[in-house]
Parts: C-alpha cells; sequence; structure tokens
C-alpha cells in the first residue's frame, strides 16, 4: 500500500522538478532562443513505445529494452541479466525510424549495443526551374551505432555512460561525428522511489562533408558551416504506488532543458493490471502543438522468458499522429541471482 513517507517523497521531487521548470522560464536559459541552430535532429527523436506512453517522462524509470537512449545508468535495472530490444517507429512523412539494442549485465557493471537507422525513401528533386521535380530523386538517411556502459557504485546510485557514432547522408553530402551521453540513477529507499539525471548528444560540432558534382548556374562548395549537436538534459524522478493486489500505479515526471529549443515539463502515469497488462499516458508542456502522449503494454512469461510488446501513440500536432512499437525479449533463467531492481 501507499506510504505517507513514500507520498511525501514523491510530490515533494515533482514540486521540485516543477519548480526547476518555472526557474528555467525565469532565468532565460536561452533555449527557445535557440530553436534551428542544432543539427543532427535525428538523435532527438525518442526511441520506445513505453516512454512514448508515459509523454517522454522517462530518466528515472529506464530499465527496461530502450533504457541506453534514455539513460544508460539504469542498464543496473534491467529485468533480466540479458535482453534484446527491437522498435519500429513511422514518423511524419512516410519516414521510417528503427532502432534496435541488446543489454546484459553482471553485479557491479552494465553493458549495451544500440543501433538505429532513418529511412528517408526518395524524395523527388526540384529546382528553381523545376519546382515540380527534375524526374531524379535524392535520399536523406541517417544511421547511429552506440555502445553503453554503466557501474554500480552502491547498491542505490549507478552511473552511466554511451559512446556513439552518428552519420547523417543528405544526396551527396554526409555528416560524421562521435557522440557522448550521461546519466546517473539513484534508489532513494522509500519503495522503489528514484531519481534520474542525463545528459544526451553531447561533443563536437556536426560539419557536412563530401564533393558533390558540379551544376550548372552552381558554385562548387568545399567547406561547410559547423553546427552544435542537440544537446538535452533531463531531470526526473518515478515512483510506483501499490493500489491493491496486482494492481499498481507507476508516476513519473521529467523537466527537460534542450539546448535548441524551450523547456518542457513531462508527466506520466502506468496502471498495471496483473502484471500483464500496463496503460498509459502522459503529456509534454513547453510544446506549440502537441505533447500528448498514450498507449499500452503486454507482459507474458513462458518458461522463465519475459516478452513484451508495447504500442506508443504521440501527437505532433500539424505533423499528425506517429506510432511506435515495441518488442522486448528478456531469459529470466539466471532471475535469482540478480540483486538489482525488480522484474515489473
Amino acid at each position: 500500500m501507499v506510504t505517507r513517507r513514500g507520498a511525501a517523497v514523491f510530490w515533494a521531487a515533482v514540486l521540485g522538478i516543477a519548480a526547476a521548470a518555472h526557474a528555467g522560464d525565469t532565468l532565460r536559459l536561452y533555449g527557445e532562443e535557440n530553436v534551428g541552430t542544432a543539427s543532427g535532429q535525428f538523435l532527438k527523436i525518442p526511441v520506445g513505445a513505453r516512454p512514448i506512453g508515459l509523454g517522454r517522462a522517462y530518466v528515472a524509470c529506464a530499465s527496461d529494452g530502450p533504457v541506453a537512449f534514455w539513460n544508460p545508468a539504469g542498464l543496473l535495472r534491467t529485468p533480466g541479466l540479458h535482453g534484446a530490444f527491437v522498435n519500429h517507429t513511422e514518423w511524419a512523412a512516410d519516414i521510417d525510424l528503427d532502432h534496435a539494442a541488446y543489454q546484459w549485465r553482471t553485479q557491479n557493471f552494465g553493458y549495451a549495443v544500440s543501433a538505429a537507422m532513418l529511412r528517408s525513401g526518395e524524395i523527388p528533386r526540384t529546382t528553381e526551374m523545376h519546382v515540380e521535380g527534375t524526374g531524379d530523386t535524392f535520399r536523406a538517411d541517417q544511421y547511429l551505432l552506440g555502445f553503453s556502459l554503466a557501474r554500480a557504485m552502491t547498491d542505490r546510485f549507478s552511473i552511466g555512460a554511451t559512446v556513439k557514432y552518428f552519420q547523417e547522408n543528405l544526396d551527396e553530402w554526409e555528416t560524421r561525428a562521435v557522440l557522448f551521453d550521461l546519466g546517473i540513477l539513484y534508489l532513494v529507499g522509500v519503495g522503489d522511489l528514484s531519481v534520474g539525471f542525463s545528459v544526451r548528444n553531447f561533443g563536437p560540432e556536426l560539419q557536412p562533408g563530401g564533393a558533390p558534382p558540379a551544376r550548372d548556374g552552381y558554385d562548387v562548395q568545399s567547406e561547410f558551416q559547423k553546427h552544435p549537436a542537440p544537446t538535452e538534459g533531463s531531470f526526473g524522478v518515478a515512483y510506483t504506488w501499490d493500489l491493491a493486489r496486482r494492481v499498481d500505479l507507476l508516476t513519473t515526471a521529467d523537466f527537460n532543458h534542450p539546448s535548441d529549443a524551450k523547456e518542457s515539463f513531462r508527466m506520466g502515469g502506468e496502471l498495471g493490471l496483473g502484471r500483464i497488462l500496463y496503460l498509459r499516458a502522459g503529456f509534454e508542456t513547453g510544446r506549440d502543438e502537441g505533447g500528448l502522449g498514450a498507449g499500452f503494454g503486454l507482459q507474458l512469461r513462458r518458461k522463465q522468458l519475459l516478452w513484451r510488446v508495447d504500442y506508443g501513440y504521440s501527437d505532433l500536432g500539424s505533423f499528425g499522429g506517429m506510432h511506435y512499437v515495441s518488442l522486448e525479449f528478456s531469459p529470466l533463467w539466471d532471475k535469482e541471482r540478480i540483486r538489482h531492481g525488480r522484474v515489473r
């Protein structure tokens, strides 16, 4: 059952995040003034149907398939010692985004390898003289390959980091960079109350390169302007309330500060029924359009194997609704050896 102490600590943390969000407006952190100044926007597209259903408030409860994207410190809290994860996203303008990850852990260390690919499809080429298209096409594909490492400093405190290689191919141009993520996760000691912090996509500035062919009326460019990576920091808190036997409610809240957009406050909830069915809803403030997230998940255990299928819907306003489908698989043969976290 819900304890008064747990409720007090959780709401104090939520109020602290809300105060931080208000302070962000008061201190003018200049994220909104920098809209459109960062490159590599592909790196900001969220991963995983469950985080989407929770309104992207995930930094403090990341402990499953997309953990490497949200907070690598959560690798020490995964359900099993090994796990595989795949995600497919139907993005705007018929763009497909696929993500895959595999993670494993020992008593004090967690590891993950992850990969992502955005496929634009064939885009008609247009010019000033051929606004309806020249009959030719080009592509704008992007790729990501990452490796994550987490370390348990104590039984409640863990840190993690990810190094990732990013490549963007736009027609004859390409951008390459090595970027980093850093995450921290702390279990307070009141129920499963957790506090998380992460900084994603920090590193050198991104600069296109390549040798495009000469075209009549155009000068061939040999050097291009640099732009910063889309760095963003998140601070969050999460807590699970035991409402009844085999019925619980996960509540989570994040304050997110990107370098190239306005700050936002995220909140989400997940109602677990019998540890089989999970219903989710969330919302993100600070967006001109959209912000609503919803979804559900189905979790099954068969012969010491944990399977979970999740669906998430994200409202992006004029861009329409985005659909996420995730599949996670984790063997639990060694679950008696697990010392960190609990299986949801």
